[in-house]
């Protein structure tokens, strides 16, 4: 589709902001792995601060979307103010964890974020598609709270307690149901929307793929969780 004048006006302020975003980002990750926590892990940092950018962008997000069937209305409609704030927020956050999770080699997050990215970006750019990566967006992040406190309950020596395995049963349950049950209709709503870019189909699509990869693993979890917690079987040391 071709870029509006009107929607260029909007989103380069919107994005000049990432990279000042991006850097505080960063810099929360500084100020908790050299300053806070100094004895924690540099993934321990991180996961502090992708925790603290979950809440926030689940909290964006539910303003956006004033009622569940919010998430697959509007394909492809034009963006809100709110979507923008969304939007942009997100997109500094995920090109810090992009550099984090290049710099550390964690290949299939760097698919994943390049997705995203890609996605997010398309949207700000063209001034469409806020309704549907707001909802992408809240689908993926919901669930990640309980993914990186999972990381985190491991490094503080709990991997084995009750709330570790609560935590993951949470978790996992949220994963499947919001990325490999509401998330598909909401993928084949934007790849068929003829509004949207190739770059947010393309994003949409990846970020699905991606996440049955994820899946499978995901339910391999909940056998293990669901055995620990009822007392089946011996504890899987792998796990």
């Amino acid at each position: 589709m071709a870029l509006d004048y009107d929607n260029l006006l909007v989103a380069v302020p919107a994005l000049q902001k990432v990279f000042p975003q991006s850097v505080l980002w960063a810099l929360l990750f500084i100020l908790t792995r050299f300053v806070l926590l100094r004895r924690r892990t540099a993934d321990f940092a991180n996961r502090v601060v992708s925790f603290i950018h979950a809440v926030v962008a689940i909290y964006m997000c539910v303003r956006c979307l004033p009622r569940w069937s919010a998430l697959i209305e509007n394909v492809g409609g034009v963006n809100t103010v709110e979507h923008l704030e969304c939007l942009t927020l997100s997109l500094g956050y995920f090109v810090y964890d992009l550099l984090y999770c290049m710099l550390n080699n964690e290949i299939e997050n760097v698919v994943h974020h390049l997705f995203t990215v890609g996605g997010l970006a398309s949207g700000v750019i063209t001034g469409r598609s806020g309704p549907e990566l707001v909802g992408c967006l809240f689908l993926m992040e919901v669930s990640n709270p309980s993914l990186h406190a999972r990381f985190m309950l491991r490094e503080l020596g709990m991997k084995d307690s009750l709330v570790s395995t609560l935590n993951d049963l949470v978790f996992a349950l949220l994963f499947l149901f919001c990325r490999l049950i509401v998330g598909p209709p909401l993928v084949w709503r934007t790849i068929v929307n003829e509004s949207n870019t190739y770059i947010v189909k393309a994003g949409a699509l990846g970020i699905l793929v991606v996440s049955v990869m994820w899946g499978w693993r995901i339910i391999m979890m909940i056998v293990r969780t669901c055995k620990k917690l009822f007392g089946g079987g011996k504890k899987d040391k792998s796990a």
